[in-house]
């Protein structure tokens, strides 16, 4: 038995962060809040067989990356919407120019991130806007550290490629990899 926290203290501590997870791979913050609905119910339902071998936010984003797949198994061919998957970007700063521009690559990037296949877009999305590590990206997604970096890979050089005349268009080298940053 667990005693403490409760899955109810743990659960509301990741609620907005797993429904921001399931936004950024579906493209769609509608059906991001089903795919987090349904990864709740599954979640109560195996909680009593979480034995805390990883952390409980690896765990459940396992179980909403489980129920995006499951998704994308029974609709193949559909495509979901992008207006909202572009998360707003801190313009307070920035001149009304800048602002727009920024909020417009926010648009295009998270358009991307929606194309990549399946995989490459959860490793990414885990990797780069859940901040994961190598270890616990290969523990939610069921996959190799080896597979992680590969994937990892080639999804940047997707994204890289994909976005380069929308962030550089004279045609200088860019890098998209906000680790190198």
């Amino acid at each position: 038995m667990h005693n403490s926290p409760s899955l109810d203290e743990l659960v509301l501590a990741l609620l907005p962060d797993a429904l921001r997870f399931a936004t950024r791979l579906t493209g769609d913050v509608h059906e991001a809040e089903e795919v987090v609905g349904e990864a709740l119910l599954r979640a109560v339902r195996s909680w009593p067989s979480f034995r805390g071998e990883s952390a409980f936010r690896t765990w459940l984003w396992r179980v909403v990356l489980n129920v995006f797949r499951d998704r994308l198994r029974t609709r193949r061919g559909c495509d979901a919407g992008l207006a909202e998957a572009a998360e707003a970007v801190d313009t307070s700063a920035c001149e009304p120019i800048d602002a727009a521009l920024s909020a417009e690559l926010g648009v295009l990037v998270a358009k991307e991130v929606s194309q990549l296949p399946p995989r490459q877009r959860e490793v990414l999305v885990l990797a780069v806007y859940e901040g994961l590590s190598t270890a616990e990206i290969a523990i939610a997604a069921e996959i190799s550290e080896a597979n992680v970096h590969a994937t990892l890979s080639v999804a940047r050089a997707r994204l890289k490629q994909r976005l380069a005349r929308y962030l550089n268009p004279e045609g200088n080298r860019i890098d998209v990899d906000p680790t190198t940053r």
